[in-house]
């Protein structure tokens, strides 16, 4: 039986893959835990073939107990079944969002809806019971830019100051019926700490024969390591604090052909290369560099590639499980993700004095781990094995 955990990693893969596609040099960093999450809101109301391909997309259809909305009255006064993903969801935002000294992981989902529409109240009461979330009725034709103005607010708020104007100005219309706002904030300290004195600047090769100066980071510690044969690659393990998180580095061993890596990517052969069977642990050098990333996306695009294209379109559109209308005016106008990660010697987003010292050689022999070259990142939930964040890092 697959599980709710699985079936977000599968959705995770699969749009890491399209951005991947469709960026393929660039940098890419986002939360595939959290736009799932916020996807799943917009389901509780969705029914016929815009909830379908909704499940399709996001794998749900494979767990135990989902397809719910399929059969749910357009009262919406069936959410979900029991085990199905929606109840699974709630355990699962429990579980990451349990307070903690270690760590700080701040996620903001909301749903802005035009107040000129009478939305369900058992809908309502399911967002706020399920995803401890809310719809806020607000008047975009009259009041666009004040719309704006509180939805970028909120989502600075929620996320520590970090993810600034979500939208942009203008970015908003004033036909906008409902706006689906998704962002995430992380930051953590390492279990082993870089030290600021070996940090040093070095090549990070962006192609065969081109490389630019980065700020590397050096630490000679045990960590868990995969060492994969088809694709070559290695798999390294950070721990952050308490070993609650830990940051996945899949590194190709071909800086020519780093492609090769994403072509082959897939859910199954994820869930083998990081599993702690292949994981051995070993006293090793690790280089990695310092990186800064915040990227933005508008993902309507992104979903209606994965297959997810009625809940966007008039006249096709089926959220009857969300409002009293029954014109199918009601669409999903945007879905925007925006995230932002630091990562430096202290850990994830932390503030940290830089030095620079070249690394000294060491006497012993020591498996190396250097990350000078194109490379993916997962950030991941130990406890319940969930991808939080996800990404590339190829260009300083």
């Amino acid at each position: 039986m697959r599980t709710l955990t699985d079936e977000n990693t599968a959705f995770a893969v699969e749009l890491l893959k399209i951005l991947l596609k469709n960026n393929q040099e660039g940098n890419i960093f986002c939360s595939p835990l959290s736009i799932s999450a916020a996807l799943s809101m917009v389901l509780l109301g969705a029914r016929g073939n815009t909830a379908k391909q909704m499940e399709k997309v996001l794998h749900f259809t494979e767990i135990t107990g989902s397809g719910s909305s399929k059969n749910a009255p357009v009262t919406g006064a069936q959410c979900d079944t029991s085990g199905g993903p929606h109840e699974q969801f709630k355990a699962l935002l429990s579980a990451i969002n349990q307070p903690t000294k270690d760590y700080a992981l701040s996620t903001a989902n909301r749903l802005y809806g035009s107040n000129s529409y009478e939305f369900l109240q058992q809908y309502l009461h399911s967002t706020k019971e399920l995803y401890h979330a809310e719809l806020e009725r607000v008047d975009f034709r009259n009041a666009t830019e004040e719309v704006r103005k509180k939805i970028n607010s909120w989502v600075e708020g929620q996320t520590n100051g970090k993810i600034k104007d979500l939208f942009a100005s203008g970015s908003i219309s004033q036909d906008a019926v409902l706006i689906l706002v998704n962002a995430i904030y992380f930051k953590g300290k390492w279990k082993m700490q870089f030290d600021p004195k070996n940090t040093h600047e070095a090549p990070f090769w962006t192609s065969k024969n081109q490389s630019k100066q980065v700020q590397m980071m050096f630490l000679k510690d045990e960590f868990n390591l995969a060492e994969i044969k088809n694709p070559p690659l290695q798999v390294l393990e950070l721990p952050y604090d308490q070993d609650e998180l830990s940051m996945l580095i899949l590194l190709p061993d071909n800086k020519e052909s780093p492609d090769q890596l994403e072509k082959e990517l897939t859910y199954v052969k994820l869930k083998e290369w990081t599993s702690t069977a292949n994981m051995k642990k070993q006293k090793m050098r690790v280089f990695i560099p310092k990186f800064k990333l915040e990227l933005k996306y508008e993902l309507v695009p992104i979903l209606e590639a994965m297959g997810m294209t009625d809940v966007f379109l008039q006249g096709k559109a089926d959220l009857s499980g969300m409002s009293k209308s029954q014109d199918r005016n009601l669409v999903v106008s945007k879905v925007i993700h925006k995230a932002y990660v630091d990562v430096n010697e202290e850990g994830t987003e932390a503030a940290a004095a830089t030095g620079v010292e070249v690394v000294p050689l060491s006497a012993e022999f020591l498996p190396e781990f250097r990350a000078d070259r194109s490379f993916i990142f997962l950030i991941r939930h130990n406890k319940t094995k969930s991808i939080l964040f996800s990404g590339r890092y190829s260009s300083p």
